[in-house]
């Protein structure tokens, strides 16, 4: 047990102590930062980890967080990194005979093992693919505790070098993401095997007990951060963070005061939930506040263009053309999302190519055309197409089987497609498939949303097409911001061209707070900075 004397009076409209508490449908995730790309994943092991630099609210300027410094050399090849001094690991047994400072080795080692092949590692060789010897370091499945991947150089306890195989424009973008929170290498060789499930981070918080319903992370007395007034960061005590809470529950829990905080309620529920601000000040439900915030989450159907049927582009835009997004956002989602037609990045404005990109198109049309693309595809009444399964990896319950089940209505009556629904997650392996994907960018950019379709950072592989991979090489290695956004468009608008997908809706996030939890506060991929978080009780009237 661990015990934290927290500064009594702090400068400034802001408080010490208190207890936040949330939930999360599913179960109990673990705590490090490589093992899952979830946003639910990463709203929780943030806040133990912490990444080297974060981009600003304009996505134009850095903000250095375990870094103090970042020079690129060699045309952004070479990429120079120190650290700050005296940012300490959270207290932790593995620092009896070793120091808790935080040193490049540490930052060496979690880069290396985010380029490992390692059992534990979410799949995917793309980082590999962008530093020096990453390729091999992968397909040899070295251990970062053996021996670090050849192009990431400690050259002091606070410098290290990394050499790219090109000169990327992404990768500070890349080290911004909650992907690459810094590990401790003392924790990973004291812990051993059990070194995924023993978090040890910089973050304002450490984990203090965790089970299959509950964690309890209490402040980390080492946490480094000050407010603006010098004030010691976090100013919370502890955050309690309960583990299969269904929606239903947790409005309940809401109402009961149990929670603190609801992540992404859909907009049509809130009412019904929570009432009004005037229940709330007569007492029948707890004073709260609703949070937007506009965002760049994605919603999507996705197929295996590498197997059949959907390796023909007809069969996919006869799809595509099919499916009235416009309805869905109005009639199912109520005004809950942004029909998606000419992009799949929300950030796009540019106008697309494709079987969506004329404005004056109707439905009719675009359903006149679909079954033109299906003939050609192969299918009539003699041949039909065989039965889709359409995985959901959702309940009945939710926003998600809703808008599923109108595609597949819009399927069946527009071009005669029997579809099944299916509630479990996607098998990439079976044919006759399609499924249902959401992406949220690790980073305000095109990139993180291109990088979906380049086919080297798949895994498994389900599209490849060499205009698509060409001009995405041609976004990265691009040296002046304009030259970049042109490729990136060109490149969105090829992936449309081709199919790729079938954009469905973009949406915000939806927070609901207790009033009494202040300073609350999204950035476009939906977390938050829990450090920053205080409890303060609204006085009387």
């Amino acid at each position: 047990m661990i015990f934290v004397q927290l500064p009594r009076d702090p400068v400034g409209d802001v408080q010490y102590g208190g207890v936040l508490r949330i939930s999360i449908k599913g179960a109990a995730p673990q705590l490090n930062p490589l093992v899952e790309n979830t946003i639910t994943h990463h709203r929780i092991q943030q806040l133990v980890f912490e990444p080297l630099i974060k981009m600003s609210d304009n996505g134009q300027t850095w903000h250095h967080y375990l870094s103090k410094n970042i020079v690129l050399k060699n045309n952004g090849a070479s990429v120079y990194i120190e650290l700050k001094r005296n940012i300490r690991f959270a207290p932790n047994p593995c620092f009896k005979f070793t120091t808790d400072e935080l040193h490049a080795s540490d930052v060496a080692f979690s880069l290396s093992l985010a380029c490992s092949n390692h059992p534990k590692v979410l799949k995917n060789p793309y980082l590999a693919n962008l530093i020096v010897g990453g390729k091999e370091y992968f397909s040899k499945k070295i251990s970062p505790l053996n021996e670090n991947v050849s192009g990431i150089q400690v050259l002091d306890n606070y410098r290290l070098k990394i050499s790219l195989t090109d000169n990327y424009n992404h990768f500070l973008k890349m080290l911004s993401g909650p992907s690459f929170g810094i590990m401790s290498k003392a924790a990973a060789i004291f812990y051993g095997d059990d070194f995924f499930n023993s978090p040890v981070g910089t973050g304002a918080f450490q984990l203090e007990s965790n089970s299959n319903q509950r964690a309890l992370f209490i402040s980390n007395p080492n946490y480094w951060r000050k407010d603006k007034f010098g004030n010691k960061l976090p100013y919370l005590k502890k955050v309690v963070v309960s583990y299969n809470v269904s929606g239903k529950k947790a409005n309940s829990l809401f109402l009961q005061n149990q929670l603190d905080l609801l992540f992404d309620l859909p907009v049509d529920d809130l009412q019904n939930a929570f009432g009004t601000l005037k229940d709330a000040k007569s007492g029948r439900n707890p004073l709260h506040e609703i949070y937007l915030k506009e965002a760049a989450k994605v919603h999507f159907i996705q197929f295996n263009c590498t197997r059949p049927p959907f390796d023909n582009p007809n069969l996919r835009r006869a799809f595509a053309l099919a499916i009235d997004t416009r309805a869905i956002c109005d009639e199912v989602l109520r005004g809950d999302g942004s029909p998606l037609f000419k992009n799949f990045i929300p950030s796009s404005k540019k106008e697309m190519e494709g079987p969506n990109a004329s404005k004056d198109t109707t439905m009719e049309a675009r359903i006149k055309e679909a079954k033109n693309l299906l003939l050609l595809a192969g299918y009539d009444e003699t041949k039909p197409l065989p039965s889709i399964t359409f995985f959901i990896d959702a309940t009945k319950e939710s926003i998600a089987y809703r808008w599923a089940k109108a595609i597949k209505e819009m399927l069946t009556q527009n071009l005669g497609v029997s579809i099944v629904l299916s509630e479990k997650t996607h098998n990439n392996n079976q044919n006759f498939a399609i499924w249902r994907n959401g992406w949220i960018g690790d980073y305000w950019g095109a990139e993180s949303y291109l990088r979906l379709f380049y086919s080297p950072a798949q895994q498994p592989l389900f599209f490849k097409n060499k205009n698509v991979d060409e001009l995405y090489k041609t976004s990265i290695l691009a040296r002046g911001a304009k030259q970049k956004q042109a490729a990136e468009n060109l490149c969105e608008k090829e992936i449309l061209k081709q199919q790729a997908l079938i954009p469905i809706y973009s949406e915000g996030f939806v927070v609901v707070n207790q009033l009494r939890l202040r300073g609350l506060k999204l950035n476009e991929s939906g977390l938050l900075d829990y450090a920053t978080l205080f409890i303060k009780n609204i006085a009387p009237n």
